[in-house]
């Protein structure tokens, strides 16, 4: 346990604290899933994220909203993955992440 929090410590950035900027930032935020993939450090993360905001916009374009968003936090991560839907393509898609995200 000591070690994890170590490695917190040394970015700064939890799943936590990129939850809350991102439920801060992004209007209209429905769902907001962080999944930290780099083992506690806080270098690689999933996003699932859900706001009608997405409704109409591109996925490229989605992708830079929030990599916009996220300008400063991405100085300390070393990889992000993400997942920006719609609500309607929250319904269909949902269910694939039960295992992975603990919903």
């Amino acid at each position: 346990m000591a070690d994890k929090k170590q490695k917190e410590a040394k970015t700064g950035i939890t799943k936590d604290t990129l939850a809350k900027v991102l439920k801060e930032r992004v209007k209209g935020l429905e769902q907001c899933i962080v999944v930290d993939t780099s083992g506690g450090c806080g270098a690689m993360f999933e996003l699932y994220l859900v706001t009608k905001e997405f409704e109409g916009v591109a996925l490229l374009e989605r992708h830079r909203m929030i990599q916009n968003t996220l300008k400063e936090e991405l100085k300390e991560i070393h990889a992000l993955s993400m997942k920006t839907w719609t609500p309607a393509q929250w319904e269909k898609k949902k269910h694939k992440l039960e295992g992975i995200t603990g919903i």
